[in-house]
């Protein structure tokens, strides 16, 4: 993009001047670009009360890359829900997961706003879902409207805000994608006042070497430094001697912080610069969802996994399709081999142009060079494998076969496996299938062997993946197949096996006692929980007619809103739910009106 080389250009013309540059001039640098970008004056607030963000856009999850803004409405739900532009409702989609109660607003200059874990919609578009729920007796469920259907104007109430699907607080989670692509686009680059004067922290770097012959303080292992300090003044602690050789990368852990608000969020762009050249430079102005679950090659995964530090890296792994890269040289891998010293910096600005920095120095020592291909001397043991991420990949062991399509992993590796025996109550060894630390992208298929599985009960079997603890056990679902094997697919290397499922789901009621006076009582509410396969479907009935009742999945409620198919007198409810593995329970209930 033209604006965006622009940028880069007087951001270089900044870094190699000698004079500090104020964060409110750097604020107009970004913002001023980011206006000629994006209108800046098309679109109002989603809300009518002070924009408190909780979550920023491209922030990392589990997962994923944020795609909107988080926005705080003070712990409540019901807050007014506002069309940005004039417009047309364009999709809605209810789901107990996910954006939960969710609305798309598609406007005439090629963008649609996005307004999800909604409470409810307005009346009119909330009549047409509810009508629409009934006919079809789902409760979850997804239109698109024509464009006539429902026009709305800028400043309109289009919903309420609330806490529905994977939320986990009241909030409103905003986007604005580009209609074509589906892309979302950062939110901030459109001109939101967002109050934000702080400058982003910096928690510490790690620095890794990349081959066999490439050391980092004499060692070939990577080494991570804590930082302290603030702003332009961060530094590494204890301000430690560095010594480098060979191919180097680097990864940075930090966050961001706003105004009047102490969540941790991401920031806006990460540079790198060796000697005052930038090397490495990503920035969170736009991504696709086909992409969002590459942030695992972004993250030092392993780092992750065991330590829930989150630090990003340079180094782009091979099979890496983010697109979100840019000035960024020799793919996040650079080579020491002088005997001079060199100068490390990283800076990390938010959107609203507030800048960090960490400054630090290397001594670089010369590079034996190239090792022999890497872990060539592993593949000759044991149960293991090379596996290439460029090609399908498969493993087979006696009682297990794993199917990897290609582009499944970020990069090349020597798979390992193992066995052990099987727990009590499950019916096949502990298959141990690499390690939890390595990241898989897309979907693998597993085929396990039973043992002494009743062929009664071979419609229970799933395959389970086994917690740290070594005993708790986590459906991945499956299906037996008559060579006595289950299979299913997996995301994520672990250990599994293979057990049954036979019991069924659980229903409670809360607040029983309301049943016999409903008068004044607006909702039904039933707690439904399953041990394992997970809840699969349910379904309500109201003296013999299907009821709309909505499923809080995180909170395992199943909730009947009182209405006028709760006749006066003696109702009848039966409630019935279904686990993935078709155990079924039943509730019934006498409900006086």
């Amino acid at each position: 993009m033209i604006i965006t080389s622009l940028f880069n250009m007087i951001r270089k013309r900044i870094n190699s001047s000698k004079f500090l540059i104020p964060a409110i001039f750097l604020g107009f640098v970004v913002n001023s670009f980011a206006q000629k970008s994006y209108p800046t004056d098309y679109f109002r607030e989603p809300l009518d009360i002070r924009l408190l963000l909780s979550g920023t856009f491209g922030e990392i999850r589990a997962n994923h890359f944020h795609s909107g803004i988080d926005i705080k409405t003070g712990g409540v739900e019901g807050a007014p829900v506002y069309a940005v532009a004039d417009g047309y409702v364009s999709r809605i989609k209810v789901s107990a997961y996910g954006f939960g109660k969710a609305m798309y607003v598609t406007h005439p200059n090629g963008l649609v706003s996005v307004y999800g874990h909604l409470s409810k919609y307005n009346k009119t578009i909330g009549d047409h879902v509810r009508n629409e729920q009934y006919r079809r007796e789902n409760f979850e469920i997804e239109l698109f409207p024509a464009a006539a259907d429902f026009p709305v104007k800028k400043g309109d109430i289009i919903a309420f805000s609330g806490n529905s699907g994977s939320s986990g607080g009241p909030h409103l989670h905003f986007e604005i994608r580009d209609d074509a692509s589906q892309k979302p686009i950062n939110p901030l680059l459109f001109g939101y006042e967002v109050k934000d004067f702080i400058r982003p922290v910096i928690s510490s770097v790690k620095i890794y070497p990349e081959d066999e012959n490439s050391k980092v303080n004499g060692k070939n292992s990577a080494v991570r430094y804590l930082v302290e300090g603030w702003g332009t003044e961060h530094k590494l602690a204890s301000n430690p001697t560095i010594r480098l050789s060979g191919h180097i990368s680097f990864a940075i852990q930090t966050s961001d912080l706003l105004n009047d608000s102490d969540n941790k969020n991401g920031p806006y762009a990460i540079s790198l610069f060796i000697d005052s050249k930038e090397v490495f430079h990503i920035q969170m102005e736009t991504f696709s969802f086909d992409d969002t679950r590459y942030v695992n090659s972004l993250l030092d995964y392993e780092e992750y996994a065991r330590n829930n530090v989150r630090l990003q890296q340079t180094r782009i792994d091979p099979g890496n399709k983010l697109d979100i890269y840019r000035e960024t040289q020799n793919k996040g891998i650079y080579l020491f081999n002088d005997t001079l010293s060199h100068t490390i910096k990283y800076e990390v600005t938010d959107a609203a142009g507030n800048l960090s920095s960490l400054i630090f120095k290397i001594k670089s020592d010369r590079y034996p060079g190239n090792p022999a291909t890497p872990a060539k001397q592993e593949i000759a043991a044991v149960n293991t494998k090379f596996f290439n991420y460029n090609v399908p990949n498969s493993f087979n062991a006696s009682e297990l076969s794993l199917d990897a399509p290609r582009g499944v992993f970020y990069d090349s590796f020597v798979f390992k496996y193992d066995s052990a025996k099987q727990l009590p109550g499950t019916h096949s060894l502990v298959h141990k299938i690499h390690d939890r630390y390595t990241p898989v992208h897309d979907y693998m298929n597993i085929s396990i062997k039973t043992i002494k599985l009743p062929e009664n009960l071979s419609s229970k079997a799933l395959i389970a993946r086994i917690g740290d603890d070594g005993k708790s056990l986590t459906s991945v679902g499956g299906t037996w197949v008559s060579n006595g094997y289950v299979t299913a697919k997996i995301r994520e290397f672990g250990n599994y096996c293979v057990t049954i499922d036979t019991i069924a789901p659980r229903i409670k009621a809360i607040h029983p006692e309301y049943f016999s006076k409903m008068a004044g009582h607006k909702e039904i509410r039933l707690v439904i929980s399953d041990e394992l396969s997970g809840i699969a479907s349910y379904r309500g009935m109201l003296n013999g007619k299907w009821i709309l009742m909505e499923y809080d999945a995180k909170n395992d409620v199943l909730i009947y809103q009182v209405d006028d198919l709760l006749k006066p007198g003696l109702n009848t409810l039966l409630v019935e739910v279904r686990d993935g593995k078709s155990n079924k329970s039943f509730y019934s209930a006498k409900i006086n009106l």
